[in-house]
């Protein structure tokens, strides 16, 4: 992967970040101060939309399998670094939400952005496993 590429996932994550941060701000208590089941309908399904969309953009830019992993890191770094001052004040920043609700709005964060690694850290070290075995195969040729 070459730098303009990582400079544009970096890019998309600071703006799916602001986006999403936006959104949150306005209409949050609606997404977490639901229900029990709607929570985990939300975190489920936004975790597996935003691991589709960004492997299906890696994939759409031609990026190596094996380098999706840094492609999820650089789209979702911006977003986690951007958290931290937004969940330090969260009752100013977020008020539309009741402060407790920070946790869950935390651990929705830490659900989609592990969603995204993970799935990419998994394509990834298969992509690179079976490079390996490829290699190795052609080495035992000779």
């Amino acid at each position: 992967m070459n730098t303009k590429d990582k400079l544009g996932f970096i890019t998309l994550g600071f703006i799916i970040w602001a986006a999403a941060t936006l959104v949150f701000r306005m209409t949050g208590s609606s997404f977490f101060e639901g229900s029990v089941a709607g929570y985990w309908f939300n975190l489920i399904s936004t975790g597996i939309l935003y691991a589709g969309v960004s492997l299906g953009l890696m994939k759409w830019r031609k990026i190596e399998q094996k380098d999706w992993l840094q492609g999820a890191i650089c789209i979702a770094l911006p977003g986690m670094l951007g958290e931290i001052p937004i969940l330090v004040g969260f009752s100013e920043l977020m008020n539309n939400m009741q402060p407790a609700t920070a946790g869950r709005y935390a651990a929705f964060l830490f659900g989609g952005y592990s969603t995204l690694i993970g799935a990419a850290w998994l394509l990834s070290a298969r992509a690179s496993s079976q490079v390996t075995s490829a290699t190795r195969l052609v080495g035992a040729e000779k």
